[in-house]
């Protein structure tokens, strides 16, 4: 029997109780914000792990607009520098440019373009009465 609860000890501190009024409600999923983590996954070009990092902020409820403010503005950025602008070009610091440059050998220039103007129409289609943002950002991020 201690073997299984060694087995299982890096674990224990996955799942939470949070108290809600009397109640107690054990293993409800907790995840630490974090707006990077989405960006770079969108950078690695990997739908799997973009789709997790989606579904975890839209857990803690992050609205679509934020996120595909967040999104929108990795691939601009990616975009941008591979038509060449620098770090002053585009008044970010230089971890975030150079991070971009280097996601850049993950996506081919015009699959990088058709992924922006993607998102920047779904987002107008959206607030002009199209699919709902939700909806639209999560086919597209399961597209990448």
């Amino acid at each position: 029997m201690s073997e299984q609860i060694n087995l299982f000890k890096q674990f224990e501190n996955l799942f939470k109780a949070e108290e809600i009024g009397e109640e107690k409600k054990p293993f409800q999923k907790t995840y630490d914000y974090s707006p990077f983590a989405l960006q770079d996954t969108i950078g690695m070009a990997d739908n799997k792990r973009a789709w997790i990092e989606y579904q975890k902020l839209k857990f803690l409820g992050i609205e679509d607009e934020e996120l595909i403010h967040n999104i929108v503005s990795k691939v601009r950025d990616m975009a941008i520098i591979r038509m060449g602008a620098t770090v002053s070009d585009l008044g970010i610091k230089e971890y975030p440019y150079n991070k971009s440059k280097k996601d850049l050998k993950n996506w081919k220039e015009e699959k990088l373009f058709k992924f922006y103007e993607k998102l920047i129409s779904l987002y107008h289609e959206s607030r002009m009465g199209g699919e709902s943002l939700d909806t639209a950002l999560e086919k597209a991020i399961l597209k990448l």
